[in-house]
């Protein structure tokens, strides 16, 4: 282990001491070479300092420091960088702080992350201008719609709920694979979608599933459809599409209310859902209004900040189908699963990911997806946490001075002093039936103009 700080300033109080170097060496950690080394450095500097050990970088630390600077800047701009442009940044630097063209390899880069220890590697999820527009007056009506809903009855966690719908995928990306050393080409059988699935899924704050729909294309379905579904109560409908309406969803909304009377002994229930035109129409207030059923809707495209489901639960849930589906078709030889085999993917999906309330493995996602939306319990400064982390894309602190715009700090590898403005140009030039080049253009501009007296 190389000696401390600690041990060297000891090495040289006992040498002032009047100890001899050779003296200390014999019972210190630190080397005679090194004694003088450090005896040598307090007596030209008045201090000791202790290098970073190994080759140093290539680029040097301040500069490095500004490169950091300028990811945390193109991240909070919403142009989060790859690795690539870190690298031709970073040569861009080096060569203009050698004074010769230089580059950088993959090595350098790895270092690179390892010194700065706030910077990893993440898949940047790409958000449509909408989604990143939601307002902080959107959740605080949103938070308020919820305290209204909770404050008419002792309401609890399991009365709170989240519905929302999903598809069931079939198609996977390109993904790596074990395969032979040496393979110049691997490929995988192409997964087809042959029907589109859409799948309703709904949960209680304390856990507690709602049995899934599902909707399949067409007027009709078979009776044996859900024959080898393992999910208890799970229902099935048909649409042309396979897309929710605004009757299918009445209809759901009747379903759930029949079960929140079974379940939960006719207890009111707040339901949260996004702001989709499919999920109501004129006849949906009088059914929520039977059953006992307060809707709270969110601010629109924002169920990827404050929807539980979109949150916690469904990314772990189209892994398990996207597996399971794999598993299928590996074992019947074929790229097309059957219906019925669908919804038996889907309903094993989801009592791996919705367990019931009591049982010993039970997922905690639910729990903490609630919790960390501030859907309960209701916490509108979570809310608000959410918002603002997404306005500046993560990054919780960025106050380096130097920070630009997006656009300049694109244009300029290092911040340099503002240019001396020449004469000012003209926007226009007569061209009094003359043709100009680009350059007779500027020219010309710059050319003062008689004033007409």
């Amino acid at each position: 282990m190389p000696p401390t700080l600690d041990d060297i300033d000891a090495a040289m109080g006992r040498i002032e001491g009047g100890e001899s170097p050779e003296a200390v060496a014999r019972s210190s950690p630190l080397k005679r070479s090194s004694i003088y080394k450090y005896m040598k450095m307090k007596r030209e500097t008045g201090s000791i300092t202790i290098g970073k050990r190994g080759a140093k970088p290539a680029i040097p630390d301040d500069l490095e420091e500004d490169l950091v600077a300028w990811i945390v800047a193109m991240q909070c701009s919403g142009w989060p960088v790859e690795r690539y442009e870190v690298l031709i940044k970073a040569g861009k630097i080096l060569s203009y702080h050698a004074g010769v063209p230089r580059t950088l390899s993959s090595g350098w880069f790895a270092g690179f992350v390892r010194r700065h220890h706030d910077l990893t590697t993440r898949v940047a999820q790409q958000l449509s201008h909408a989604r990143n527009s939601v307002t902080k007056e959107g959740v605080m009506k949103c938070f308020f719609d919820l305290v209204k809903g909770c404050i008419g009855f002792a309401c609890t966690a399991s009365d709170v709920y989240n519905v929302d719908e999903t598809s069931f995928k079939t198609k996977g990306s390109t993904k790596k694979v074990i395969a032979v050393r040496g393979s110049k080409n691997v490929w995988k059988g192409e997964q087809t979608d042959s029907y589109h699935l859409t799948i309703v899924a709904a949960v209680a704050a304390d856990g507690t599933p709602v049995p899934p729909a599902f909707i399949l294309p067409g007027q009709s379905c078979e009776t044996s459809v859900l024959e080898t579904c393992p999910v208890a109560d799970a229902m099935v409908s048909a649409t042309p599409k396979a897309f929710m309406n605004g009757d299918l969803f009445d209809s759901w909304l009747e379903c759930f209310g029949e079960w929140k009377l079974r379940r939960r002994n006719a207890r009111p229930a707040v339901l949260v859902l996004d702001n989709c035109s499919s999920h109501l129409t004129s006849n949906s207030l009088p059914i929520c209004e039977a059953y006992g059923i307060y809707i709270v809707r969110l601010p629109p495209n924002s169920t990827h900040l404050l929807q539980p489901l979109d949150v916690a639960l469904f990314r772990t849930f189209k892994r398990k189908i996207t597996q399971g589906v794999t598993q299928r078709l590996q074992a019947m030889n074929t790229t097309t699963l059957p219906r019925q085999t669908a919804l038996q993917v889907a309903g094993e999906a989801f009592n791996a990911v919705f367990p019931a309330v009591g049982v010993e493995k039970r997922n905690k996602a639910v729990e903490n997806g609630f919790r960390t939306c501030g859907i309960w319990p209701l916490s509108l400064p979570k809310m608000l946490n959410r918002l603002a982390l997404a306005q500046v894309n993560s990054v919780r602190s960025a106050s380096a001075a130097w920070l630009k715009t997006k656009e300049h700090v694109r244009e300029e590898v290092l911040t340099l002093p503002p240019q001396k403005k020449g004469i000012k140009e003209r926007k226009r030039v007569s061209t009094n039936l003359e043709w100009y080049t680009r350059e007779e253009l500027h020219a010309s501009a710059v050319r003062p103009v008689k004033q007409k007296k």
